[in-house]
């Protein structure tokens, strides 16, 4: 049957919100009883309508819920959370965002017992039990004085053979801003078996695994560095890139990127050598050494383009796999995946910069003869994060509708090194901006792309960005902000304690450099926005707080710009009910379309403020 002929952004497609937020799960910090075989891990789905939940599956391979509603599996220490749960013999330790106190979960009776104080005001992550079960060691983050200037981070021992609950301090306290940014960063603190403390550093660029032992000798694990990314970054707890093996503890198993490319390696700390194992997936998430009969084995987070995340028992002696779990639980038709293209493009100073090119990708439809699609450029959040080519179901919801995406890692950017990463310091709102608007232009003159239809679009700092290029150029003709920064004096005076001195690295220090703050603020240039503009922000957010949003609109609104506001309540900083996930979406096709000149056949109108100014 041939394709339907039909303009760029029409096109009908399966990959609708009902299927994002119905038949995808999230799952999380995948952990192994050596004695059991039980598996436990952290989920979200639409089942749970925003809860994360803790999940059991036995050596029968039975799924069960641990921690029913109203349990919530989740923690907010530096507000982006992770390492919420952590394993025992016989049960677990998680804490519960509902009343933000630890709990002890019997993993056969699933008796959830309480084992720190009530209050509100303290929040636990990170948790490590001592091997003789007698207490735990996490990170408390206090908010009893809600200020970032207040909220203190402390190192605490929480007793599990003690009758009532408590907390006692185990390390001195450290207030926001005690200590500044160095020129080494150093992650993911693993202790093996033979009391080596293994770390990752980036003292020579990248970062790279190293040791500590006894006496100690700090040294680099393999013979020389390796001009690679051992680890992601570091926003939240519970990383998991590498892991020593259960027989061998001077073998790691780890995974690297190169190229924007994950690998996966054994890296032997004796010969001080690194060996590929061949797997077929492009990015691996996280790394957990486990066993299988005999054998050691790997349980990773894996993908690619066309495969949804799944969770894969990888046998080291055979170089098989079995697939344990799966983000989707549906299969889509590869007929409406976009596969991306990797583009290198040059950049302001001759500098090369980074992307992925989505096409638009639908086997029922062709565009008209002589027409281009209209493109969202995305700007990821961070700033100093970072996309890969993992399956998007966001992305491909806009590219099986016939809308084009590119993915920019903008100067800055993980995954690329520290020199490629420092391009960003003092240089946030101009870098960024460069590159995507670069992203943008690249695409525009090799003929890919409609120049009349180019939107941006970003959340958290990437809604910084996409402001900023509205703001400070002239290469866009709509822009979408999804809990983004408006003021960058506000987010320096009103951000919470885990990013409060991020903005002296980006930008300078406050209040000294306060002129280049306000100069690099799309508010105080809100006068320079020509296009319609779309901002999606959480009630809850507290990391980006919903003024710096309607500080924008209003703006926008009293220059008679056509501008859409939508503030989800109940949310933070990023969209988890699903109904919101929805609107979302539904909401941004339809600005999209609506000032493209499109019908998305989903497509849910938002309110835009002096709509009639469209097109004018």
């Amino acid at each position: 049957m041939a394709p339907t002929v039909a303009p760029y952004g029409e096109w009908r497609s399966p990959i609708d919100v009902n299927f994002i937020t119905s038949s995808t799960v999230t799952i999380s910090n995948l952990l192994k009883n050596e004695k059991t075989g039980q598996l436990f891990w952290n989920e979200l789905s639409g089942a749970t309508n925003g809860r994360t939940t803790i999940m059991t599956r036995n050596a029968a391979g039975v799924d069960t819920e641990l921690t029913p509603a109203p349990f919530h599996a989740r923690t907010r220490v530096h507000e982006y959370g992770g390492g919420a749960f952590t394993l025992g013999s016989t049960f677990l330790i998680s804490s519960n965002d509902d009343d933000c106190r630890l709990y002890k979960v019997d993993t056969t009776t699933k008796e959830a017992t309480p084992l720190t104080p009530e209050n509100k005001a303290w929040r636990y992550a990170d948790i490590e039990i001592h091997p003789s079960e007698k207490f735990l060691i996490c990170v408390r983050e206090d908010h009893t004085v809600d200020t970032p200037q207040t909220v203190v981070n402390t190192l605490v021992v929480v007793r599990l053979d003690a009758k009532e609950p408590n907390v006692e301090v185990a390390s001195q306290t450290l207030l926001a801003g005690a200590d500044k940014a160095k020129e080494e960063s150093n992650n993911q603190p693993r202790f093996a078996a033979d009391g080596t403390l293994y770390f990752m550093s980036d003292k020579t660029g990248f970062w790279n695994l190293y040791s500590y032992k006894a006496g100690g000798k700090v040294e680099l694990v393999l013979q020389e560095p390796v001009k690679a990314e051992f680890q992601g970054p570091a926003w939240r707890f519970g990383s998991k890139s590498y892991y020593p093996l259960k027989s061998d503890p001077t073998k790691i198993a780890s995974t690297y990127t190169k190229d924007g490319v994950d690998h996966l390696a054994i890296i032997d700390a004796k010969s001080k050598t690194l060996k590929d194992i061949p797997i077929e997936f492009q990015v691996i998430d996280s790394v957990y050494a486990t066993t299988s009969g005999q054998d050691d084995a790997l349980l990773l987070d894996v993908g690619s383009y066309n495969v949804p995340s799944q969770v894969i028992s990888y046998n080291l002696r055979t170089n098989k796999y079995e697939v344990l779990m799966k983000s989707s639980t549906v299969d889509v038709p590869k007929g409406w995946i976009a596969k991306p293209e990797p583009l290198t493009f040059k950049t302001t100073g001759d500098l090369e910069a980074y992307a992925l090119y989505y096409p638009p990708t639908n086997q029922d439809y062709i565009a008209p003869e002589g027409t281009l699609p209209p493109l969202r450029v995305l700007s990821h959040g961070g700033p100093t994060s970072a996309y890969d080519s993992s399956l998007s179901w966001t992305i491909n919801y806009f590219t099986s509708r016939g809308i084009a995406c590119v993915t920019v890692n903008y100067g800055g950017s993980t995954n690329y090194g520290r020199e490629f990463r420092d391009r960003l310091r003092t240089k946030w709102g101009v870098v960024d901006v460069d590159d995507c608007c670069a992203a943008a232009t690249y695409l525009v003159q090799r003929g890919s792309v409609d120049e009349k239809k180019l939107a941006i679009v970003g959340g958290s700092a990437g809604g910084y960005t996409t402001l900023a290029c509205l703001a400070f150029r002239s290469v866009f003709k709509a822009g979408v902000s999804h809990y983004g920064i408006g003021d960058l004096e506000i987010l320096a005076k009103d951000t919470h304690k885990f990013e409060l001195l991020y903005p002296e690295s980006l930008i300078g220090p406050y209040p000294a450099a306060r002129d280049l703050y306000l100069e690099r603020s799309p508010l105080y240039s809100a006068d320079n926005i020509t296009c319609p503009c779309a901002f999606f922000q959480g009630a809850d957010d507290k990391v980006v707080p919903p003024n710096q949003a309607e500080l924008m609109v209003n703006a926008l609104k009293k220059r008679g710009l056509p501008v859409a506001y939508v503030l989800f309540e109940g949310e933070g900083h990023g969209f988890r009910i699903p109904k919101n996930v929805q609107a979302a979406l539904q909401g941004e096709v339809s600005f999209i379309g609506r000032i493209f000149g499109f019908t998305p056949f989903d497509g849910i109108p938002i309110d835009i403020a002096n709509e009639s100014a469209i097109g004018k």
